[in-house]
């Protein structure tokens, strides 16, 4: 079902089941955790979850495709040649995207999370960065995964750290840190 076409009352009914679900795997792995216990933490009915998913693991997987989805489109809005040379565009929609799903990507990114999911959004944006960086570059393809793995990995860090500093700063100061960072590391 897309979002524009589902009801006002499904998509508040989705939304009130996505925090709880948040909420929840902030304290346990998604495995531990009941439909009842949900539906009960977010006050509708048993019968109400199962309308709209099978079970946990169903409304987990529904949840990161959505947002997947929605990734890869802000993704895909920027060309290949504007993330090898002025990523900032695309760093400032990101942290926006992040800010915009904290609940969520402060879940996945904890410890109950489900860092594949991120890991997947990862490598949406180095499939998007190779051909371009060894077209341009000109280099071995083992230098750019060893490149990539260490950029991904401090994003990862970048994320983790604003989060639990409560993004005290705005996703435009965060993209330009991050840019900074990935141009030309600490030395500016």
């Amino acid at each position: 079902m897309e979002n524009k076409k589902m009801d006002r009352r499904v998509r508040k009914t989705r939304m009130q089941l996505r925090s709880g679900l948040t909420q929840l795997m902030r304290e346990k792995p998604i495995k531990d955790i009941t439909v009842r216990e949900l539906a009960q933490l977010v006050d509708i009915n048993r019968c109400t979850f199962y309308l709209h998913y099978r079970d946990i693991y169903d409304m987990v997987e529904q949840v990161e495709q959505e947002v997947f989805d929605e990734f890869e489109a802000l993704v895909r809005a920027h060309p290949t040649e504007e993330l090898m040379n002025k990523p900032i565009a695309l760093l400032l929609d990101l942290f926006e995207f992040f800010a915009a799903n904290a609940d969520l990507c402060a879940a996945f990114l904890g410890g109950n999370g489900d860092m594949a999911f991120f890991n997947k959004l990862i490598a949406l944006i180095r499939d998007r960065v190779v051909e371009s960086w060894l077209r341009e570059q000109k280099k071995d393809p083992d230098q750019f995964d060893y490149y990539f793995s260490f950029l991904a990995s401090g994003f990862i860090g970048i994320i983790r750290e604003w989060f639990q500093r409560d993004m005290k700063e705005t996703p435009a100061q965060m993209a330009s840190m991050a840019e900074q960072l990935v141009l030309y590391g600490m030395g500016r």
